[in-house]
């Protein structure tokens, strides 16, 4: 139980709609889907400590045009045999050949495009041209039917998403992450896309040009830019999915608050968005989103390779685990032994590693640094409170007296008194920053400080009994110990702590 720490409404549930994840089916689990993954994962636990009923929807990119060039690979590389033994992984390599295959058109359609805006033109033939034949028109014609509802596009486009996301769900599940609705660009009525755009042509924001409809961005008070609503081949782009996708979930869940948590090198398209809305007379629902940004840059596709699928991202972790020293011997002891905790070990030290950054940081994805028992890292986190289970395992469950009181007041204990009772301030001063990494510096505080508080017999004596004070002490720092893990992600290695009736209720 993370526990409730109030609100400013918290007579009255608000309802908090939060997009995580959000990978694209057509390619690798990018080092940007694992952060917005932790961190969205970890804000709605943050809104729930906070009194919020949170929505959480993992908005697959499952449709558009890479579906429609994955569906053109298959046409030339697809095999049927190499997807029975292993489906994600073929699909994988089909969709990075046919990207290579692609470049060349793509590069001269960029050339092309490069040559207008130069040259002061807004005719665009050239480029027109490029995209009328190869793989760019088979593409543009794969995605035409699939929005056409053709029967063999849209099989194709279910067998691909299907397989996808029961792989994600087992990726998902050993993360311990959970999603209340899995949705997905494929999933938005193509009436409320209709809807959307005869709003935008009756306010006159939206115009035709070159075949496209667009928006130009300055007309609507944003900076100088133009948006595209529908492609000059007819199919619906990002940007109408995405404001169409607004309206359903504004009427289907009456979200007070919804929160995107998706990487900065989207700032531009949610910029748009809610400029479109307010330009829509929308001004309301506009402000009732957020995007929560992050780095883009990531380093895990450096260390996974290209043709990774989302369990190998925490199978590598795992295998990082086997390089715990023998210096960490006792440690391990404590939190029950390499091979029975490797796999709770590895995801605690993802996680923590993952919201120790600061959301402006490049993402590390450092599994050299992940075994390893440093003060506030995820296995040190793990120790602690393994250790104070088995510290508590026979400690005295009489009522206190003064006398057992007294102990409290010495420096250590007291120091740790203090910190203890700074955690409800944290996780409100976190609740509106949004940043995660300041919670993982006060559960560091805490074991640091808790060290310090175990004497060397207790610490030598894993079975050494301590005074009712000290259990009272140690009991409380379990919770919040345990409490501030679980509002990171953590699940707790060790057993649930024994039940003691006078332990002190932090927050």
């Amino acid at each position: 139980m993370v526990g409730n720490y109030g609100s400013a409404t918290s007579n009255e549930s608000r309802r908090l709609v939060v997009e995580l994840s959000s990978p694209n089916i057509t390619s690798e689990f990018q080092g940007k889907h694992l952060r917005s993954t932790i961190i969205g994962a970890c804000i709605g636990r943050l809104y729930e400590a906070m009194g919020w009923d949170v929505m959480r929807i993992n908005y697959l990119g499952d449709w558009g045009k890479p579906i429609a060039l994955l569906y053109v690979g298959w046409s030339r590389y697809g095999s049927e045999e190499a997807y029975e033994a292993d489906p994600v992984g073929h699909l994988l390599e089909v969709y990075h050949k046919i990207e290579e295959d692609f470049k060349p058109e793509q590069a001269a359609s960029k050339a092309a495009r490069d040559e207008v805006a130069k040259e002061g033109e807004d005719k665009g033939e050239a480029q027109a041209e490029i995209e009328s034949k190869g793989i760019f028109a088979e593409r543009n014609e794969a995605f035409k039917k699939l929005e056409e509802d053709d029967e063999k596009l849209v099989a194709f486009w279910k067998r691909v998403r299907d397989v996808n996301i029961d792989n994600y769900t087992k990726f998902y599940e050993r993360l311990g992450v959970r999603f209340d609705e899995y949705s997905g660009e494929s999933q938005i009525k193509p009436e409320t896309m209709v809807e959307v755009e005869q709003m935008l042509k009756e306010k006159g924001i939206s115009e035709e040009s070159g075949g496209s409809q667009i928006i130009h961005m300055q007309n609507i008070g944003a900076k100088a830019g133009t948006a595209i609503i529908r492609d000059r081949s007819g199919g619906s782009t990002y940007l109408l999915r995405d404001l169409a996708a607004v309206l359903e979930r504004s009427r289907k869940h009456s979200f007070d608050k919804m929160i995107y948590v998706v990487a900065s090198d989207n700032s531009v398209h949610f910029t748009q968005l809610t400029k479109v809305l307010e330009a829509m007379d929308m001004k309301e629902l506009a402000d009732k989103l957020q995007h929560v940004k992050f780095s883009e840059v990531s380093r895990m596709a450096a260390t996974l390779g290209k043709g990774y699928k989302p369990q190998g991202i925490l199978d590598a972790c795992e295998e990082a685990m086997t390089a715990l020293s023998e210096a960490d011997a006792e440690k391990l002891e404590v939190v029950g032994g390499l091979d029975n905790v490797k796999e709770g070990l590895a995801t605690s030290s993802l996680l923590v590693q993952e919201l120790s950054t600061r959301l402006t940081t490049t993402h590390a994805y450092d599994t050299g640094a992940m075994a390893s028992f440093k003060l506030g890292s995820g296995p040190d986190l793990q120790y602690w409170l393994a250790k104070l289970r088995r510290l508590l395992k026979g400690a005295d469950a009489a009522e206190l007296s003064d006398e057992d009181y007294e102990v409290l007041a010495e420096e250590d204990p007291a120091n740790l008194l203090r910190i203890l009772a700074q955690y409800p301030e944290v996780v409100n001063a976190t609740y509106h920053s949004l940043e995660p990494a300041g919670v993982v510096t006060y559960l560091a505080s805490v074991t640091e400080q808790l060290a310090e508080c175990l004497s060397e017999d207790a610490e030598g004596d894993q079975d050494a009994k301590v005074t009712s004070g000290l259990a009272a002490l140690y009991e409380a720092t379990a919770v919040v110990l345990e409490n501030g893990m679980k509002l990171l992600g953590l699940a707790p290695i060790a057993q649930s702590l024994p039940e003691r009736a006078d332990t002190p209720v932090m927050g």
